[in-house]
């Protein structure tokens, strides 16, 4: 007798599952029934009516579904960029449309004339008349039992045909009548959602395709969408609560002399957001509470400054401080500047992953003994052997860089650390506390006086040489220029220019200009070479990718172009933008693209950045709008946290009533229960 099918029972004793199949399971974090239950689809497919290929003019740019025979098929080299194609014409006894493949030379062997495919995709027109391009496809035969039904489509798992990935999604259902649901019945009243077996049971096999099911508002997909709002926001206030449960040793005293010192060190008179911003860090920094403070700026707001202060506060009472920085440019750049401002008064390092043996030994060294009082460090700073003395204050830089994992780790470095985090993403206040409920908000909405307005406008390529004549002549006048491309080379799968055809390019056009290249894939001794270069003035154009995004800072340069600019979120190119404008030069941002020119054009004419993060999150949705996949940043499977902002209140609003009814205890173990529920990285990005 077959044993019977429960969460717990391994993948590779399910139907149509052997060793390979089992591994490659494994390998997408697939490893028990249970497992499956939670790889949930990531679209359906409603086979019972499939487009006919004669109707398909009437579809051209919407997706649609096909079934066909593949009259002809094979692999051949596009004529115009060379790149290699995979084609196959199939008939549906009404028409025939051409499917096209880019870089898929291995369809050669999966695909042949004769075999019966469902197609899914989007007919286009182009240069061969209609057709298809890179659909997503599986096989059939006249017994096909999806065929006439409503389908459900996983992402792809190497190794594991859709079909048969399907049957097993299938046996893997029978376990449900024996899932144990982790959120008791009262909750589920208080939450308004369905059991879990119930919606579980409907994600996998839907009896019909509503408008609700489609986009995933069925009551099925809340189920989920609550259940996962419900444990982040209850995961947040349980460590807010223990955290506040702590007090700190030591005694923060700010006195006349450290004011003193303060304002010999700074560059310029504090704006008025800076002062407020500052007395609510202070504040936080005397109290008997360790600080846990999220803190927004703008670009070029000066957040940098006022956590300086508040690590000169720190230092003075006897304490390290820790500045944590998500690139080794970016690193550099706050080390230079830290010193600049402190002239040697504050022994400072710094940590990188680039370090030199006898280097890291000294840092190694120098902050347990206590010697050195700021370090400023990229992820190198998490390593186990990095030992402090007395870490009084851990400051995140860029913090949507970051997972909450890699914040949790730094601050397990000292004994409850004050905690600042900060971002110049500007996130939108509902945002902000449905991302970081655990932290108290300041936001500096005031830039500095001084910094120069800049004139943002959109030009198709076909305006090309008009914007770089524009260039030459401001070089002429002595101004420095980022040109910066959204990937490093050619890909064959997206229509983009690269930015190592546009440095020839560059090169070619301006004989005589000095140019350098910057992108991720270089060492950190070149990026900090050409770097220091185009700070020195020694270079009049930086051909570059993203990772000039973030606290580059280059007073002299004055001009940002931005090629295939569509490519990039408004939060994204917002922070582009804010690399000029720095100096006293009148300062120009230039998008290039024949793409999406009205939300280019709303950019060109918003300067405020949390006007920008409101419109980029409507445009793109959370999961773009934040630009990470770090390890526990905020990342639901149908939760979309700008549409669903009222389901993030009442899921806030119940979390928080749980822990004041039960206890940091209680509701923490709730909360495990709850995650104690695999959940695989399942569903399609």
């Amino acid at each position: 007798m077959t044993a019977a099918i429960t969460p717990d029972t391994p993948v590779q004793f399910l139907p149509s599952v052997g060793p390979g199949r089992s591994k490659a399971l494994a390998a997408a974090g697939i490893e028990t029934a249970g497992d499956l239950l939670w790889f949930f689809p990531f679209r359906y497919e409603d086979r019972r009516h499939p487009t006919r290929i004669a109707d398909l003019g009437r579809n051209v740019d919407s997706p649609v579904v096909l079934r066909g025979r593949v009259v002809s098929a094979g692999a051949k080299v596009s004529p115009v960029k060379r790149m290699r194609l995979f084609e196959a014409l199939i008939e549906d006894g009404t028409g025939a449309v051409r499917l096209v493949w880019f870089n898929q030379p291995y369809l050669s062997d999966q695909i042949e004339r004769g075999d019966n495919l469902a197609i899914y995709g989007t007919p286009r027109l182009g240069r061969n008349g209609l057709q298809i391009e890179s659909p997503d496809w599986e096989k059939f035969d006249g017994a096909e039992e999806d065929a006439g039904a409503i389908v459900a489509i996983y992402s792809k798992i190497t190794n594991v045909p859709p079909k048969a990935l399907r049957q097993i999604v299938a046996a893997a259902l029978q376990a449900i009548p024996s899932i144990d649901d982790p959120l008791p019945a009262e909750l589920r009243k208080r939450l308004g959602v369905i059991g879990l077996a119930e919606s579980l049971e409907a994600i996998h096999r839907p009896q019909e395709l509503t408008a609700d099911f489609a986009r995933f508002r069925s009551p099925a997909h809340l189920r989920i969408i609550m259940q996962e709002f419900f444990v982040f926001q209850l995961a947040l206030r349980v460590r807010r609560a223990t955290e506040e449960i702590k007090e700190k040793t030591r005694r923060i005293a700010i006195g006349d002399e450290l004011r003193a010192e303060v304002k010999q060190v700074l560059p310029f008179r504090l704006t008025g957001a800076q002062k407020r911003v500052l007395k609510e860090i202070a504040d936080d920094l005397r109290a008997t509470k360790p600080m846990y403070r999220l803190l927004q700026g703008d670009v070029g707001s000066g957040k940098t400054i006022v956590a300086l202060i508040a690590a000169m506060i720190m230092i003075r009472n006897g304490h390290q401080v820790a500045l944590l920085a998500p690139t080794e440019i970016l690193a550099e750049q706050h080390f230079q500047r830290i010193r600049q401002l402190l002239d040697h008064s504050v022994v400072t390092a710094k940590a990188t992953g680039s370090m030199a043996a006898g280097e890291r030994r000294t840092l190694i060294a120098g902050l347990r003994d206590g010697y050195i009082q700021l370090v400023v460090g990229t992820h190198a700073l998490l390593e186990d052997r990095i030992v402090f003395k007395s870490l009084g204050l851990a400051i995140v830089d860029e913090q949507h860089r970051f997972g909450v994992e890699q914040r949790q780790k730094l601050f397990a470095k000292g004994d409850t650390p004050d905690i600042l985090v900060m971002t110049a993403t500007p996130i939108p206040r509902s945002l902000a506390l449905a991302m970081y409920g655990d932290l108290e908000l300041s936001i500096i909405d005031e830039l500095p006086p001084g910094r120069q307005e800049i004139k943002t406008a959109v030009r198709a390529s076909s305006q090309l040489d008009r914007a770089w004549k524009f260039v030459d002549e401001q070089i002429d006048d002595g101004a420095q220029v980022y040109a910066v491309y959204p990937i490093i080379e050619e890909s064959e799968k997206l229509n983009l220019k690269p930015l190592t055809a546009g440095f020839d390019a560059i090169e070619k056009r301006f004989p005589n200009r000095r140019i350098g290249m910057l992108h991720g894939r270089m060492s950190a001794t070149e990026k900090e070479d050409v770097m220091q270069r185009f700070k020195a003035g020694q270079l009049d154009i930086l051909v570059s990718t993203t990772v000039i995004e973030v606290g580059i800072d280059v007073p002299n340069a004055s001009i940002m172009l931005i090629m295939d600019a569509h490519r990039f979120g408004l939060s994204q190119l917002h922070q582009l933008r804010g690399r000029v404008g720095r100096g006293t030069r009148a300062s120009y941002c230039i998008l290039v693209s024949d793409d999406e020119k009205d939300r280019l054009a709303v950019f060109a004419r918003t300067r405020d950045g949390f006007e920008v993060a409101e419109r980029d999150l409507e445009i793109r949705g959370p999961g773009e709008f934040l630009g990470t996949r770090q390890s526990g940043v905020a990342r639901f499977r149908f939760g979309n946290i700008l549409r669903d902002h009222d389901l993030m209140d009442k899921a806030r609003d119940v979390a928080i009533e749980v822990l004041d009814k039960e206890g940091p205890v209680r509701a923490e173990e709730l909360a495990r229960k709850i995650l104690g529920v695999r959940l695989p990285a399942a569903t399609r990005d």
